[in-house]
């Protein structure tokens, strides 16, 4: 398999409390290499240990991602089933560190999400897509099944029926339509996606951070319970959150009439 610098693949940028992942290969529509899912885990471990990015944005460019470096895989996938299999979950990474990011994570999409490339919008908190934007789960077109999380994160967001329909016939939808299916949270036009993923990060990043990383993680793990077991989750988290951190200075300055001053900054 060709060596890559991952240099060329990925960069981490900074506006004020956001972090910017910026994919760089959008001339080749950034396929989903093992190099691009390594260096993607590195830069999101990165944004995660910095105190002073708040939430993040990751964004292709003019693409996403075309997903699955088919071309790079095959001399994976000859060796056999236990190297494919071990590639596979090396490709996988990346979606993982995606999903179990702990600080909240913006997709802006534009042009292709193919494949790996629409299961990497999707593991995202939220996705704000251009209205001519190419979302397609194109595993059936090549003969295989979904991969990178998709048969999971598909069904959370737009449900079983759709996910079924978009899985099994491959078809490709713009972003107007991934907004009506509920695959995507937001459409606008093309020029404005990145501006308005920012936009979506700085109103999050205003809020103290313990509360934010809090919610996300009680969001994500009630999502993936019953209603009872949500209750005992939520019960476990806020207790700590109404005793220990910021809340009482917001209860005190409600009694107070006046702006809250939190430490979580």
């Amino acid at each position: 398999m060709t060596k890559v610098d991952k240099t060329e693949l990925i960069r981490l940028e900074r506006d004020g409390s956001v972090g910017i992942l910026r994919f760089l290969q959008s001339d080749k529509r950034n396929p989903y290499s093992i190099a691009f899912a390594e260096e993607l885990v590195t830069q999101l471990h990165a944004a995660e240990r910095d105190d002073t990015i708040r939430a993040v944005v990751m964004t292709g460019g003019d693409h996403f991602s075309s997903g699955g470096d088919l071309v790079g895989f095959q001399s994976e996938i000859t060796k056999g089933a236990r190297a494919t299999s071990e590639m596979i979950d090396e490709v996988h990474e990346g979606g993982r560190a995606a999903y179990r990011f702990r600080k909240p994570l913006i997709s802006a999409v534009c042009g292709v999400a193919y494949g790996a490339g629409l299961s990497l919008a999707l593991s995202a908190d939220i996705v704000v897509a251009a209205e001519d934007a190419r979302l397609c789960e194109v595993f059936a077109r090549v003969g295989g099944c979904p991969d990178t999380g998709s048969s999971w994160l598909l069904q959370q967001r737009a449900g079983a029926g759709v996910a079924r329909m978009l899985v099994l016939t491959g078809r490709e939808i713009d972003g107007r339509t991934a907004k009506d299916l509920r695959v995507v949270e937001e459409c606008v036009p093309a020029d404005q996606v990145e501006a308005r993923a920012l936009d979506t990060a700085r109103e999050i990043a205003r809020h103290p951070m313990f509360g934010v990383q809090t919610a996300k993680r009680v969001m994500r793990a009630a999502a993936e319970c019953g209603y009872l077991e949500a209750l005992d989750i939520e019960r476990d988290a806020q207790s700590i959150l109404l005793c220990a951190h910021d809340f009482p200075e917001a209860m005190k300055a409600f009694s107070e009439k006046r702006k809250p001053e939190f430490k979580d900054r």
